[in-house]
């Protein structure tokens, strides 16, 4: 294990310096954290480079500062009620987005942690690792690990395919986004030791969109061996990459709005950001809010589909902690307070609209829900119908497909799955929150004062966050996330479904999601949009 020199500046500045593979970087070491933010781990992504594969970043002299976060990737501007605003960045958009943030209690020379590297959520169309309630400090210093923070390219910029004329923007264009975390996880791996982390200890932790990279990473052959856990929060359309023929789509209408083809689709290089990005918004919402500017099944990168028809072998071997929150479709309602009186006629509507049915099984969806809950108003049938079909079934999808296992080799032996659900309640506006969308994130940073907003005074804060980040460390040190906090905690497998309760009872159930299943069994499996259709009449 190497000695001291590579953390040169400790002594008596309180601003450590560590090298690194591309240069010396000076961070900050405040209660007993050592922070190192804006670290670049590839080059920009402007001018020749844009659409293109990450590129190496050329190693400077001297020391860089890495006092604050870097820039966040080009994106609409993101818009949430109070209670939400933790889980956007302030930090202004650059092309030369590609760097992380990263946070440990010590450094080389102590000893080795578990590295845990965070992929924000945001729709694969906006969103930074950098909110305040992604700060890695006091998970790293309560629970001894690494945590690092990722930004990487979003939207059009991550994501563009056209299926023709490859050599106009790059044969990789339509997963750019993804062979940026990929870069970043090779980064993290070169120099985790560096910063008192174990490289061959690294678990990927997303949420939402996040989720979903996660489980296009564990499909991806160019990220084999970087990955030793895995984490899948509340993944919306996690399940299944964009098709080519969608995302082709989408790239073609995006060209148009230029004046472009295929064949000349390199030309959008010369092309403003800003112009780039309120095009993308112009063809998302023409699409009704679908957005196919996401990890997509090209032939290139993927081969094939990470989770459908079964879960890729290639991370068979690797352990996965899966589930969601109890009423993730609050956290979409939230905007409009009338969301949580709506009456029956409305709730019907909408239900009709979102999930695409027609009248009679639109009223057998909802009588079944009726049935679980029978004293639900009409907007927590809502709640519960959206929740479920836009994140609870299909993170559950890949729950299921995981723990099957049937893509494996004869002999392989798969890694085991571990379920949850979150069910701590937000005090926030009359408890109407429930426990929504995002909802666990900051007690597993323990971010609590920045998202005041919708943790407020509930009295079981401090528990739940200490409890949840301990989980979640365990998980990453050993591949089991069994603690004191959830007795007998299972493995998930298709005939009992072991889901852990988290945050309230704190108990494991056999299947909780079974009626909702059933109620959904002859609706085809959601695969991807932006949740909106659900919010308005």
């Amino acid at each position: 294990m190497s000695a001291l020199p590579a953390c040169a500046g400790l002594a008596g500045t309180g601003e450590p310096v560590v090298e690194t593979t591309l240069g010396r970087v000076r961070g900050v070491h405040r209660q007993g954290v050592y922070a190192f933010k804006g670290v670049p781990y590839a080059a920009s992504t402007a001018g020749a480079n844009r659409f293109r594969p990450p590129l190496p970043r050329e190693p400077w002299s001297g020391i860089r500062d890495a006092f604050e976060g870097g820039a966040s990737a080009p994106q609409l501007a993101a818009g949430s009620p109070a209670e939400f605003a933790w889980y956007w960045s302030t930090i202004p958009a650059s092309e030369d987005c590609l760097s992380l943030s990263l946070f440990t209690p010590g450094l080389r020379g102590y000893k080795r942690r578990p590295v845990l590297v965070w992929l924000h959520g945001g729709a694969f169309a906006a969103g930074a690792g950098t909110s305040a309630g992604f700060d890695g400090s006091y998970l790293a210093l309560s629970q001894d690990v690494v945590v690092v923070s990722v930004n990487h390219r979003l939207n059009v910029l991550g994501s563009l395919f056209t299926g023709e004329h490859a050599d106009q923007l790059a044969p990789e264009s339509a997963n750019a986004g993804t062979l940026d975390q990929v870069a970043a996880l090779q980064w993290v791996k070169a120099n985790a030791e560096a910063f008192g982390g174990d490289p061959g200890n690294i678990t990927v932790f997303g949420q939402s969109g996040g989720a979903a990279k996660v489980t296009a990473l564990l499909g991806l052959p160019a990220a084999r061996g970087l990955i030793q856990r895995a984490v899948v929060q509340s993944g919306s359309g996690a399940w299944k990459l964009a098709s080519a023929e969608n995302a082709a789509r989408a790239g073609h209408a995006f060209l148009r709005e230029f004046g472009l083809t295929a064949a000349n689709a390199g030309r959008l290089r010369e092309v403003p950001v800003d112009k780039l990005i309120a095009a993308f918004g112009k063809v998302a919402a023409a699409g009704g809010g679908v957005s196919e500017f996401r990890p997509t099944l090209d032939g290139q990168v993927f081969a094939t589909d990470p989770f459908d028809p079964v879960a890729s072998p290639l991370a068979a071997d690797i352990p996965l902690l899966i589930g969601n929150a109890a009423q993730e479709a609050t956290f979409f309602l939230a905007s409009d307070p009338s969301n949580f009186t709506l009456s029956a006629g409305q709730v019907r509507k909408r239900v009709q609209r979102f999930v695409r049915l027609g009248d009679a099984d639109t009223d057998r969806l909802i009588a079944a829900y009726r049935d679980i809950d029978g004293k639900a108003t009409p907007s927590e049938l809502l709640i519960a119908i959206a929740g479920d079909y836009n994140y609870r079934l299909p993170t559950l999808a890949v729950a299921d497909r995981r723990a099957r296992n049937a893509g494996l080799k004869p002999g392989q032996k798969g890694a085991p799955v571990y379920a949850y659900q979150f069910e701590w309640k937000s005090p926030a506006r009359g408890g109407a929150l429930g426990s929504p969308h995002t909802s666990e994130v900051p007690f597993i940073f323990g971010t609590l004062e920045a998202a005041r907003a919708l943790v407020q005074d509930s009295p079981d804060q401090l528990a739940v966050r200490d409890r949840m980040g301990a989980i979640w460390a365990q998980f990453a040190r050993t591949g089991n996330p069994g603690t004191d906090a959830v007795a007998g905690w299972a493995p998930y497998d298709p005939a009992t479904r072991t889901t852990a309760l988290l945050g309230k009872g704190w108990r494991t159930q056999a299947d909780p999601a079974a009626r909702a299943r059933a109620a959904f069994s002859s609706v085809p499996l959601y695969e991807y949009s932006f949740p909106v259709s659900f919010t308005r009449d």
